[in-house]
Protein backbone atom coordinates (compact mmCIF):
# COMPACT_ATOMS: atom_id res chain seq x y z
CA UNK A 1 0.00 0.00 0.00
CA UNK A 2 1.02 3.38 -0.19
CA UNK A 3 0.35 6.18 2.31
CA UNK A 4 1.40 10.04 2.16
CA UNK A 5 0.80 12.95 4.51
CA UNK A 6 0.72 16.50 2.77
CA UNK A 7 0.02 19.44 4.84
CA UNK A 8 -1.89 22.66 3.42
CA UNK A 9 -2.58 26.41 4.58
CA UNK A 10 0.39 27.21 6.56
CA UNK A 11 -0.49 23.34 8.24
CA UNK A 12 -3.63 24.10 9.30
CA UNK A 13 -4.78 21.09 7.17
CA UNK A 14 -3.27 17.58 6.91
CA UNK A 15 -4.61 15.52 4.19
CA UNK A 16 -4.07 11.35 4.75
CA UNK A 17 -3.81 9.78 1.59
CA UNK A 18 -4.17 5.97 0.65
CA UNK A 19 -3.80 3.95 -2.41
CA UNK A 20 -3.18 0.35 -3.45
CA UNK A 21 -0.40 -1.37 -5.02
CA UNK A 22 -2.26 -3.99 -6.86
CA UNK A 23 -0.25 -5.05 -9.91
CA UNK A 24 -3.10 -4.24 -12.07
CA UNK A 25 -3.20 -0.65 -10.70
CA UNK A 26 -0.41 1.14 -12.84
CA UNK A 27 -0.67 4.92 -10.82
CA UNK A 28 -1.50 5.38 -7.55
CA UNK A 29 -5.86 5.95 -7.24
CA UNK A 30 -5.45 8.14 -4.16
CA UNK A 31 -8.57 8.48 -1.50
CA UNK A 32 -7.82 11.16 1.28
CA UNK A 33 -9.01 12.14 4.70
CA UNK A 34 -8.79 15.74 5.69
CA UNK A 35 -7.79 16.29 9.03
CA UNK A 36 -8.51 20.38 10.25
CA UNK A 37 -8.33 21.37 13.83
CA UNK A 38 -9.85 18.12 15.28
CA UNK A 39 -12.68 17.40 12.41
CA UNK A 40 -11.85 14.69 9.93
CA UNK A 41 -13.38 14.56 6.74
CA UNK A 42 -13.68 11.01 5.62
CA UNK A 43 -11.92 7.91 6.25
CA UNK A 44 -10.61 6.38 3.74
CA UNK A 45 -11.19 2.68 2.01
CA UNK A 46 -11.30 -0.71 3.92
CA UNK A 47 -7.86 -2.16 2.66
CA UNK A 48 -6.26 0.83 4.09
CA UNK A 49 -7.89 0.48 7.65
CA UNK A 50 -4.17 -0.49 8.97
CA UNK A 51 -2.50 2.07 7.47
CA UNK A 52 -5.77 4.85 8.90
CA UNK A 53 -5.38 3.20 12.24
CA UNK A 54 -1.35 3.89 12.29
CA UNK A 55 -2.27 7.42 11.26
CA UNK A 56 -4.62 8.21 13.74
CA UNK A 57 -2.63 6.63 16.16
CA UNK A 58 0.47 9.20 14.67
CA UNK A 59 -1.40 12.33 15.58
CA UNK A 60 0.13 11.87 19.36
CA UNK A 61 -2.34 14.26 21.87
CA UNK A 62 -4.25 15.59 18.78
CA UNK A 63 -7.57 14.24 19.15
CA UNK A 64 -10.31 13.75 16.48
CA UNK A 65 -13.32 15.61 17.94
CA UNK A 66 -15.70 14.41 15.21
CA UNK A 67 -15.79 13.10 11.58
CA UNK A 68 -18.13 13.87 9.01
CA UNK A 69 -17.89 11.76 5.66
CA UNK A 70 -18.95 13.57 2.46
CA UNK A 71 -20.64 10.15 1.26
CA UNK A 72 -21.13 6.29 1.56
CA UNK A 73 -18.55 5.24 -1.07
CA UNK A 74 -15.84 2.52 0.06
CA UNK A 75 -13.17 4.98 -0.63
CA UNK A 76 -14.62 7.39 1.55
CA UNK A 77 -16.65 5.44 4.44
CA UNK A 78 -14.53 2.22 4.91
CA UNK A 79 -12.31 3.21 8.05
CA UNK A 80 -15.35 4.33 9.70
CA UNK A 81 -16.28 1.68 11.56
CA UNK A 82 -12.94 1.43 13.09
CA UNK A 83 -12.72 4.73 14.00
CA UNK A 84 -15.57 4.89 15.96
CA UNK A 85 -15.68 1.58 17.39
CA UNK A 86 -11.71 2.27 18.46
CA UNK A 87 -11.56 5.38 19.20
CA UNK A 88 -15.28 6.25 19.83
CA UNK A 89 -15.39 9.34 17.52
CA UNK A 90 -18.49 10.17 16.79
CA UNK A 91 -19.25 10.09 12.67
CA UNK A 92 -21.50 12.43 10.54
CA UNK A 93 -23.24 11.76 6.83
CA UNK A 94 -25.95 13.06 4.91
CA UNK A 95 -29.17 11.80 5.36
CA UNK A 96 -29.53 9.30 2.27
CA UNK A 97 -25.92 8.23 3.20
CA UNK A 98 -27.57 7.26 6.68
CA UNK A 99 -29.51 4.12 5.91
CA UNK A 100 -26.42 2.87 3.65
CA UNK A 101 -23.67 3.68 6.48
CA UNK A 102 -25.96 1.73 9.29
CA UNK A 103 -26.43 -1.43 7.47
CA UNK A 104 -22.89 -2.05 5.68
CA UNK A 105 -22.36 -3.40 2.72
CA UNK A 106 -20.31 -5.15 0.00
CA UNK A 107 -18.88 -3.76 -3.20
CA UNK A 108 -17.77 -6.16 -6.43
CA UNK A 109 -14.86 -7.72 -6.70
CA UNK A 110 -13.67 -5.38 -9.37
CA UNK A 111 -13.49 -2.70 -7.09
CA UNK A 112 -12.04 -4.31 -4.04
CA UNK A 113 -8.89 -4.21 -6.25
CA UNK A 114 -8.66 -0.56 -5.90
CA UNK A 115 -10.14 -0.17 -1.87
CA UNK A 116 -9.13 -3.84 -0.58
CA UNK A 117 -11.52 -6.58 0.06
CA UNK A 118 -14.64 -7.51 2.03
CA UNK A 119 -17.23 -4.41 2.71
CA UNK A 120 -17.79 -1.49 4.39
CA UNK A 121 -18.56 -2.45 7.81
CA UNK A 122 -21.64 -1.13 9.55
CA UNK A 123 -21.11 2.09 11.59
CA UNK A 124 -23.67 4.15 13.88
CA UNK A 125 -23.52 7.47 11.77
CA UNK A 126 -25.88 10.78 12.77
CA UNK A 127 -27.33 13.49 10.75
CA UNK A 128 -24.19 16.23 10.60
CA UNK A 129 -24.90 19.46 12.42
CA UNK A 130 -24.97 22.34 9.45
CA UNK A 131 -22.86 24.27 9.82
CA UNK A 132 -20.44 22.18 11.62
CA UNK A 133 -18.07 23.80 13.69
CA UNK A 134 -13.82 22.35 14.16
CA UNK A 135 -12.55 21.04 17.43
CA UNK A 136 -11.69 24.93 19.09
CA UNK A 137 -14.52 26.68 17.04
CA UNK A 138 -11.94 28.71 14.94
CA UNK A 139 -13.37 27.28 11.79
CA UNK A 140 -17.15 26.60 11.01
CA UNK A 141 -17.99 24.17 7.67
CA UNK A 142 -20.88 24.37 5.90
CA UNK A 143 -22.77 21.57 4.58
CA UNK A 144 -23.83 21.65 0.77
CA UNK A 145 -25.29 18.99 -0.71
CA UNK A 146 -23.76 17.91 -4.35
CA UNK A 147 -25.54 14.88 -5.71
CA UNK A 148 -24.50 13.30 -9.32
CA UNK A 149 -21.25 10.93 -8.43
CA UNK A 150 -23.60 9.78 -5.76
CA UNK A 151 -27.24 10.89 -4.39
CA UNK A 152 -25.80 11.01 -0.74
CA UNK A 153 -23.04 13.60 -1.55
CA UNK A 154 -22.23 16.57 0.05
CA UNK A 155 -19.02 19.06 0.20
CA UNK A 156 -18.13 21.24 3.09
CA UNK A 157 -16.86 25.10 3.14
CA UNK A 158 -15.01 26.77 5.05
CA UNK A 159 -16.30 30.85 3.95
CA UNK A 160 -13.73 32.55 6.05
CA UNK A 161 -10.94 30.65 5.00
CA UNK A 162 -12.16 30.25 1.22
CA UNK A 163 -11.74 26.11 1.26
CA UNK A 164 -14.00 23.81 -0.29
CA UNK A 165 -13.92 20.03 -0.01
CA UNK A 166 -15.47 18.08 -2.49
CA UNK A 167 -14.10 14.71 -2.56
CA UNK A 168 -15.15 13.18 -5.84
CA UNK A 169 -17.93 15.27 -6.75
CA UNK A 170 -15.62 17.01 -8.90
CA UNK A 171 -13.52 15.00 -11.64
CA UNK A 172 -10.23 16.47 -12.74
CA UNK A 173 -11.26 14.40 -16.16
CA UNK A 174 -14.76 13.36 -17.17
CA UNK A 175 -14.01 9.83 -19.90
CA UNK A 176 -15.87 7.70 -18.06
CA UNK A 177 -18.42 7.39 -15.25
CA UNK A 178 -20.39 4.44 -13.49
CA UNK A 179 -23.93 3.68 -15.47
CA UNK A 180 -27.24 1.89 -14.65
CA UNK A 181 -25.51 -1.63 -13.73
CA UNK A 182 -23.71 -0.48 -10.56
CA UNK A 183 -24.58 0.57 -7.21
CA UNK A 184 -23.21 3.72 -7.89
CA UNK A 185 -24.96 5.29 -10.55
CA UNK A 186 -23.52 8.38 -11.71
CA UNK A 187 -25.67 11.25 -14.07
CA UNK A 188 -23.89 14.10 -15.73
CA UNK A 189 -26.38 16.08 -16.14
CA UNK A 190 -26.51 15.94 -12.01
CA UNK A 191 -22.76 16.23 -11.62
CA UNK A 192 -22.95 19.70 -14.25
CA UNK A 193 -25.71 21.01 -11.63
CA UNK A 194 -24.16 20.50 -8.59
CA UNK A 195 -20.78 22.59 -9.92
CA UNK A 196 -23.22 25.00 -11.09
CA UNK A 197 -24.43 25.35 -7.51
CA UNK A 198 -20.40 25.43 -6.19
CA UNK A 199 -19.37 28.08 -8.62
CA UNK A 200 -22.94 30.23 -7.20
CA UNK A 201 -21.84 29.47 -3.62
CA UNK A 202 -18.40 30.19 -4.36
CA UNK A 203 -19.20 33.64 -6.59
CA UNK A 204 -17.59 35.91 -4.88
CA UNK A 205 -14.39 34.04 -3.23
CA UNK A 206 -11.46 35.14 -4.93
CA UNK A 207 -8.98 33.10 -3.41
CA UNK A 208 -10.48 29.42 -3.17
CA UNK A 209 -8.63 26.11 -2.52
CA UNK A 210 -10.67 23.35 -3.58
CA UNK A 211 -9.38 20.02 -2.33
CA UNK A 212 -9.47 16.76 -4.37
CA UNK A 213 -8.32 13.55 -3.16
CA UNK A 214 -4.51 12.95 -3.59
CA UNK A 215 -2.86 16.26 -2.32
CA UNK A 216 -2.93 18.48 -4.79
CA UNK A 217 -5.59 21.37 -4.18
CA UNK A 218 -6.67 23.38 -7.17
CA UNK A 219 -8.19 27.06 -7.76
CA UNK A 220 -11.71 28.54 -8.57
CA UNK A 221 -10.53 28.17 -11.96
CA UNK A 222 -11.17 24.46 -11.92
CA UNK A 223 -15.36 24.74 -11.22
CA UNK A 224 -15.72 26.90 -14.48
CA UNK A 225 -12.95 24.60 -16.56
CA UNK A 226 -15.26 21.79 -15.39
CA UNK A 227 -18.63 23.63 -16.57
CA UNK A 228 -16.91 24.03 -19.73
CA UNK A 229 -15.73 20.76 -20.08
CA UNK A 230 -19.20 19.36 -19.89
CA UNK A 231 -21.16 21.38 -21.48
CA UNK A 232 -18.73 21.30 -24.45
CA UNK A 233 -19.38 17.19 -24.49
CA UNK A 234 -22.94 18.00 -24.08
CA UNK A 235 -23.16 20.35 -27.27
CA UNK A 236 -20.42 17.32 -29.11
CA UNK A 237 -22.88 14.82 -28.50
CA UNK A 238 -26.49 16.88 -29.27
CA UNK A 239 -24.62 17.60 -32.85
CA UNK A 240 -23.42 13.68 -33.72
CA UNK A 241 -26.96 12.79 -32.30
CA UNK A 242 -28.83 15.41 -34.72
CA UNK A 243 -26.41 13.48 -37.18
CA UNK A 244 -28.21 10.41 -36.89
CA UNK A 245 -24.94 8.63 -35.36
CA UNK A 246 -25.53 5.69 -32.71
CA UNK A 247 -24.41 5.60 -28.88
CA UNK A 248 -21.48 3.64 -30.29
CA UNK A 249 -20.45 5.93 -33.19
CA UNK A 250 -20.97 9.04 -30.85
CA UNK A 251 -18.04 7.03 -28.45
CA UNK A 252 -16.12 6.46 -30.97
CA UNK A 253 -15.90 9.78 -32.18
CA UNK A 254 -15.34 11.86 -29.00
CA UNK A 255 -13.34 9.44 -27.09
CA UNK A 256 -11.88 6.49 -28.96
CA UNK A 257 -12.81 3.02 -28.39
CA UNK A 258 -13.92 2.36 -24.90
CA UNK A 259 -10.75 1.17 -22.74
CA UNK A 260 -9.82 -1.67 -20.00
CA UNK A 261 -12.19 -0.12 -17.54
CA UNK A 262 -15.19 -1.57 -19.56
CA UNK A 263 -13.78 -4.45 -19.65
CA UNK A 264 -12.38 -4.97 -16.11
CA UNK A 265 -15.80 -3.51 -14.65
CA UNK A 266 -17.95 -5.70 -17.28
CA UNK A 267 -19.27 -2.18 -18.28
CA UNK A 268 -20.40 -1.07 -14.67
CA UNK A 269 -17.31 1.72 -15.40
CA UNK A 270 -17.34 3.17 -19.29
CA UNK A 271 -17.43 6.08 -21.88
CA UNK A 272 -20.12 4.02 -23.34
CA UNK A 273 -22.30 5.23 -20.07
CA UNK A 274 -21.01 8.88 -19.67
CA UNK A 275 -22.37 8.94 -23.44
CA UNK A 276 -25.60 7.39 -22.57
CA UNK A 277 -26.02 9.73 -19.67
CA UNK A 278 -25.43 12.60 -21.98
CA UNK A 279 -27.89 11.43 -24.06
CA UNK A 280 -30.39 11.31 -20.99
CA UNK A 281 -29.39 14.68 -20.06
CA UNK A 282 -30.20 16.12 -23.68
CA UNK A 283 -33.60 13.72 -24.32
CA UNK A 284 -34.75 14.49 -20.95
CA UNK A 285 -34.42 19.11 -21.93
CA UNK A 286 -35.89 18.33 -25.25
CA UNK A 287 -39.54 16.74 -23.48
CA UNK A 288 -39.57 19.92 -21.50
Amino acid sequence: MVTKTVSHCNQEIFEWCWASEHELIINPHWTSCYLIDGLLIDTGAPGGVEDFRNFINSLGKQKIQACILTHAHEDHAGGAHMLQTEFKVPIYASERAIPILKTGYNYPEYRQVAWGEGGVLPVDVELFPNPISSMSGKYTFHVIPIPGHAPDQVALIEKQQEWLFVSDGIQTKYKRIFGKTSNIQEDISLIYQSIQDLDQFTERMRNLIIFLPGGKPFGKDLIKEKLEEIWILRQEVQELITQGDSVDEIVQKIFGDDDIFASFTNGELSKKNLILSVISWIKTKDEL
